[in-house]
Parts: C-alpha cells; structure tokens; sequence
C-alpha cells in the first residue's frame, strides 16, 4: 500500500498543517480549544444532572481485526487465595480502531508523508499521544446536530456538508462556539436497524452513502470545533479528495470520537438540532497509544 503523501492532499489542508496554529511543539491540536471559558459554558448548559451515554457495546470482528489482533476480547478466570478467598479476575484486549467501537482517536493517528500531526516523525517519541490528552480529560459543551431530522429522512444516504450543519444549526438559533463539541448525528443506528448490517468502509456495498464530506470537514476546521464526535465517518467524496476529517487529524490535529451512538440521546431528548448538554470524555492513560476505547457522556 502506498503511503498518502502531503502533496496528495488538497491545498487548504497542507495551508493548515502549515500554520501550526497551537505552536510547532504542540501536543493537544483541538483540545487547546477547550479553555476555561470552553468548559464554564458545558457546565452552565447542564440542567438536571441526568446523563446519557454516546458508547456502543463493544464488539469483535471488525473489518480489521485478525485471530493476533481481535477488535475486542473479553475473558475472566478464577484465583483462590491461600486463605480460601477466590478472586475473579478479568483480561481485557481492546483493538479501539475500526467502524465498531467507540473511541477517540489520538493525534499520532493519521500518518501522512511519514508524519504524524505537527509534522512530526513517526519514530519522535514526542507524539500526541493519549496520555497526553489523558490527564485533565475532555469536558467541553456538546452541540447535538441531527441531519436526519433537518433533512427529513432516516439517515443521511448522501455526503453532509457544510450547508447541512449551518442549516440546522440555523433552524435551531445555535451557534458554534469556539471549544466547542460537535455530535454530528448521521442516523448510523437506523441505517444499520434497517439495513440488518454494520455500517461498512465507503469503499464498500454496506456503505450508507452518507458522511462527512470534504466540505463538511472543512467546515469544523473553519468553526473551532474542538471535538466531532460522529456515527457515520467520512464520506466516499472525502476519502478519495484526501480532505477527510480524518486528516484533519494530521493536519490541525483535530480530536474525533469515532462510532457514536446518538440513539440513546434521542431516546431521552427527542430528535432535532439542540445544545445538548455537557460532553465528559475521560481517557485510560496509555503511553504512547494511537487511541483508546471511551464511553463519552452527556450530562443534560
């Protein structure tokens, strides 16, 4: 496989790769964007108190998995203590990439030219890994934006783009503050209700036909959006113009929650385009990982 290189992605991306807008050493990307007045205003959007959470039930056998390397594996076993105490233990493995779990991708993700985000070697040890996002967590207002309902279908079976969120946003008087997260709803869980499957890659026949497209993504680079939290991913579009938000990661290093449930949150607040409360996303510290299995939360 041929590595994708700077050259090959569009030029407003490298102009942003460029820019090293949070500084040449950076580590955080978007997460600088969660400043005190990011996380004053999540806790001022908090009514009462309930909460609702984005994470799917993890799962095996994703697209990438291999019988070395499961997506997830889960197994428990007993050990009896010399004083007759038995203990049940657990051993966890976690594959966190991929289209079925729910995780945060870090900023050493996305590899593009043999970089990773502020241009970085991929050997330089100094990389924005989850452990350095890990320690004060990631709390910032949650903007809840429902194509769906905006379109008035079940699910986005074609590209959204940045008229889609402006248009929702409008009819709904919100507007995205800087820090803030952007749950972008695509209808993923009725799509896959109806279609008895997995949502598949986009070069796939299980593709929705809907994501992200490259507008789309430039639009949460061009409104400081500091999280997108997502169920659907990039569009087909996207992903073959190389102006995913996926290298948005490379490129600004922007945070994603990839694989968001957003059924829950409908269930509980109804469908359409609100401020839906505060995201809280607390992240295991694993040194040096690319990413990590999370359970963001939404406290309403």
């Amino acid at each position: 496989m041929t590595e994708l290189r700077s050259a090959d992605v569009p030029d407003w991306v490298r102009a942003l790769a460029d820019s090293h807008r949070f500084g040449a050493g950076d580590l955080r990307g978007t997460a600088n964007l969660i400043d005190e007045q990011a996380r004053s205003r999540a806790a001022a959007c908090i009514r009462t108190g309930e909460s609702v959470s984005l994470a799917r039930p993890l799962l095996g056998d994703d697209y990438n998995s291999t019988p070395a390397r499961p997506g997830f594996l889960h197994q428990t076993w007993e050990r009896v203590a010399p004083d007759g105490i038995t203990w049940n233990l657990d051993h966890v493995v976690l594959n966190p990439h991929g289209l079925r779990n729910t995780h945060l991708d870090a900023l050493n993700h996305v590899v593009v030219n043999g970089t990773s985000y502020g241009g970085r070697p991929v050997a330089d040890v100094a990389q924005g890994t989850v452990d350095v996002l890990a320690p004060h967590g990631l709390v910032t207002r949650a903007v809840y934006v429902d194509i769906p309902a905006y379109r008035g279908t079940d699910w986005a079976d074609r590209p959204v783009d940045g008229a889609d969120i402006d248009g929702a946003l409008a009819a709904a008087g919100i507007v995205v503050a800087p820090g803030d997260a952007l749950c972008l709803d695509m209808g993923r869980d009725r799509f896959e209700a109806a279609a008895g499957h997995v949502l598949g890659r986009p070069d796939t026949e299980h593709d929705a036909g809907g994501g992200l497209s490259s507008d789309g993504a430039r639009w949460v680079a061009e409104h400081d959006v500091s999280i997108l939290a997502w169920d659907m991913l990039d569009s087909r579009e996207a992903t073959e113009a190389h102006a995913s938000a996926h290298i948005l990661t490379w490129a600004i290093g922007l945070l994603l929650l990839d694989n968001c449930d957003f059924a829950a949150l409908r269930a509980r607040h109804g469908r359409g385009t609100k401020v839906a409360g505060a995201l809280v996303v607390s992240l295991l510290a694993i040194t040096g990982a690319n990413g990590v299995n999370v359970n963001p939360i939404v406290v309403t």
